[in-house]
């Protein structure tokens, strides 16, 4: 009888210890460990668990992610809210962001002139052809996150954030895990989150790193080491896919990475005190428009574990909340000192013209941001990290570059119009080949028409540049003829040989004033009729000119084939000085042509485009061979020679134009337009005593055109039907096809 009530009497106590002992572990603070998992734009699915943790008033001691799981921890790890996290995400585009796609306006002016007719562009690698690394250089999405973390640039000792925070990137030597909690926030997020293909490898110190969810997607294992009571893991991954289901390179990626979780049958799982489970296996990882309905998905999921967050709160009473919202950095900085790191081939005058930063002037934080997107576009360097050192409103600025080893390109290009019919396009473009900031471009076109382009320019961003052009085109068409009895029309062959000497200064890469000496060899002649110098053809010009050019330009076009938006001006003052002079008949003479166009977006899918051009020879005897010549269809009409709807080409001629054109495009399909035209003109040899004396719409030459259009990755593909009423003999129909050259 008694050992029967000493045994109860220790099964009594023991009941009570044990009771005592968990309510004792429930008052018990615990630290809690924040773990989220990468997986692209299902990523996403964190911020909708970390508004349920903060609806729970549950303060994290400490977050690590993978990948987009880095990001969204960082964000949060760095003092900003759910909801703010939540905006930060809705506000950006991640196809333009995860792309490196800049706004044109930033393409300096030698770039918009010869780097926008290609279809392919690859680099030289020795005497090989390479292919980029990947569809991305990143820079776009460091920028993004350099701006977003400002307020923590201080801090490089991760642990010391708001909330301590690690990320997991991959040696891509090794393919181990690199542990990422010091130095720059903003580049070790770059780095977790470079997924192979997408954007390039980071580089960090001498070691090259790419998404951390190759090497450990969801590090559960080294939360652990972290001294945490209780681990909060959150997975966005779904189960291996079968293989009927991936069909592309990305699902291929996506299978990879769910190698390390699932491959190990859910190994990390055991070590979780409570997993969060989004449902988001309906989604991909480059699902970016479906933000909203991710971040729901994530809340959805924690909100079922919502009476555990506020079990596990409940015991953080003594704990310390989270810091007030963090609130954009838009004030202005005064560059105190600076120092350019990485730079070999490049000066750093051309580096701090290409930036548009000036010592102890103050420029901000976004606008130094945007800044970047001129070097960036220039294709010279694989990485621009930099870091502001904070003194009140003074910094030291710091910048380290990485150069693009790839400085010579193969590009190519195909192109078809009625003038100089089909042509293919082989360009050799070397960069810093003579001089640091030089590139050298070289363009031969071939087929029914040979010709070629050389441009060499010394690059200096912002500051004055230097460079030479020379080139040769040629054409042979039909063309009207009054001037030989019985014939209504004649073969017209033209030959240009230009070679162009010129400084260059431009604001923002958007207006550039040019000045310079030109060199023209010109000859035209038709092969209809012999003549006394040549026994089987008639000369018009063989003379060389030398020539005093000017130029002010501005281009602010969104894109270069169908634009939406943006204004084009290109004002050409020519004096050509002395001539050969095949006629003998040379006087100096000058030539002033300006023209002014732009497209405004009316609707989603309605424009509309304005243009004015005009020129007057300043002279006192007729030219000939300078005059301007109205007709036909183009867009690379080179010297005198004019477009102009319902005339045939150079059908209207005299030694001053004035011309103007509207039209209206309608987005019907995609990338497929619809589009009317009307251009009218004025032909004469002194425009304003005619304007003075009859008005320009009664007694204009007019044309109108209807056609499609359609831009594809040939380029634009264009079918127009011309026609003018007072004309009545001419009717066309164009057909182009290819990026212009």
């Amino acid at each position: 009888m008694l050992k029967k009530i000493l045994l109860l009497f220790i099964l009594i106590h023991s009941f009570v210890f044990s009771q005592q002992k968990e309510i004792d572990t429930l008052k018990t603070p615990k630290k809690i460990g924040l773990v989220f998992s990468g997986g692209g734009a299902k990523g996403f699915a964190h911020i909708g668990v970390l508004k349920a943790i903060e609806e729970a008033n549950l303060q994290v001691d400490y977050i690590g992610g993978t990948s987009m799981g880095a990001a969204v921890g960082a964000l949060y790890a760095s003092g900003y809210t759910a909801s703010q996290v939540d905006s930060i995400i809705m506000a950006i585009d991640f196809e333009k962001m995860l792309t490196d796609k800049i706004d044109r306006k930033y393409n300096s002016f030698f770039d918009k002139k010869n780097n926008e007719k290609y279809l392919l562009s690859l680099p030289i690698k020795g005497f090989k052809l390479g292919l980029p690394i990947a569809l991305s250089k990143g820079q776009n999405t460091y920028n993004t996150l350099s701006e977003l973390f400002h307020h923590v640039d201080h801090i490089t000792d991760f642990s010391k954030l708001p909330i301590p925070f690690f990320c997991i990137a991959t040696n891509i030597e090794t393919g181990k895990q690199v542990e990422l909690n010091t130095g720059s926030l903003a580049l070790a997020v770059r780095s977790s989150a470079s997924l192979p293909t997408l954007l390039n490898p980071s580089q960090l110190d001498s070691v090259m790193l790419i998404d951390g969810g190759i090497a450990n997607n969801f590090p559960v294992d080294l939360m652990r080491t972290k001294k945490v009571d209780y681990v909060i893991g959150v997975d966005v991954q779904g189960n291996l896919k079968k293989q009927q289901n991936i069909d592309s390179a990305l699902k291929v990626i996506d299978q990879i990475i769910n190698f390390q979780l699932y491959g190990n049958e859910y190994a990390e799982l055991q070590k979780i005190e409570l997993y969060v489970h989004p449902e988001v296996t309906e989604f991909e990882i480059i699902d970016f428009d479906k933000k909203r309905a991710i971040i729901d998905a994530g809340y959805k999921a924690a909100k079922e574990k919502i009476e555990e967050l506020k079990k596990l709160a409940s015991q953080q009473k003594n704990q310390t909340t989270l810091a007030s919202k963090i609130i954009p950095d838009s004030k202005e900085y005064e560059i105190n000192n600076y120092t350019i790191s990485g730079a070999k081939n490049y000066t750093r005058r051309y580096i701090r013209g290409k930036l548009d930063f000036k010592k102890n002037k103050k420029i901000s934080l976004k606008q130094f941001n945007q800044n970047i997107n001129y070097a960036t576009t220039s294709n010279n360097f694989k990485s621009i990290y930099y870091n502001f050192k904070e003194n009140d409103s003074v910094v030291d600025l710091d910048i380290r570059l990485t150069e693009n080893p790839d400085s010579r390109f193969l590009k190519l290009g195909i192109h078809y119009d009625p003038l100089y019919n089909l042509s293919g396009l082989v360009n050799y473009t070397h960069k810093h080949l003579l001089l640091n900031n030089d590139v050298l471009s070289a363009d031969l076109a071939f087929g029914d028409n040979t010709r070629y382009a050389v441009n060499y320019f010394i690059d200096n961003g912002h500051f004055l540049g230097y460079g030479i052009l020379s080139r040769f085109n040629q054409f042979e068409t039909t063309i009207k003829s009054n001037s030989f009895i019985g014939v209504n029309q004649i073969n017209f062959e033209y030959e240009d040989f230009t070679n162009y000497i010129y400084t260059q200064a431009n604001y923002k890469n958007m207006y550039a004033l040019s000045l310079g000496i030109e060199h023209k060899h010109i000859r035209s002649f038709t092969n209809n009729f012999a003549s006394v110098k040549d026994d089987s053809r008639t000369f018009f010009d063989d003379s060389h000119y030398l020539n005093l050019l000017a130029k002010i330009e501005a281009d602010t076009y969104d894109k270069k084939s169908f634009p939406d938006q943006g204004v084009l001006i290109n004002a050409t003052w020519r004096t050509f000085l002395s001539s050969t002079d095949f006629g003998n008949d040379f006087r100096p003479f000058s030539q002033l042509r300006i023209l002014m166009e732009g497209r405004w977006t009316l609707s989603d899918r309605l424009s509309f485009f304005a243009q004015g051009d005009g020129a007057v020879s300043i002279t006192h005897r007729e030219l000939d061979n300078f005059n301007y010549s109205l007709g036909g269809y183009g867009e690379n009409y080179i010297n005198n020679f004019i477009p102009f709807y319902g005339y045939g080409f150079s059908e209207l001629e005299a030694n001053s134009f004035l011309k103007t054109t509207g039209s209206l495009r309608y987005r019907f399909y995609k990338k497929n337009y619809v589009s009317f035209i009307a251009n009218y003109a004025l032909i004469a040899d002194d425009v304003i005593e005619f304007l003075e004396h009859k008005p320009f719409f009664t007694n204009a030459n007019t044309g109108y055109a209807i056609g499609v259009s359609s831009d594809t990755f040939l380029g634009p593909i264009d079918l127009k039907y011309s026609w003018s009423p007072e004309n009545k003999k001419f009717s066309a129909i164009y057909f182009s096809a290819g990026f212009w050259f």
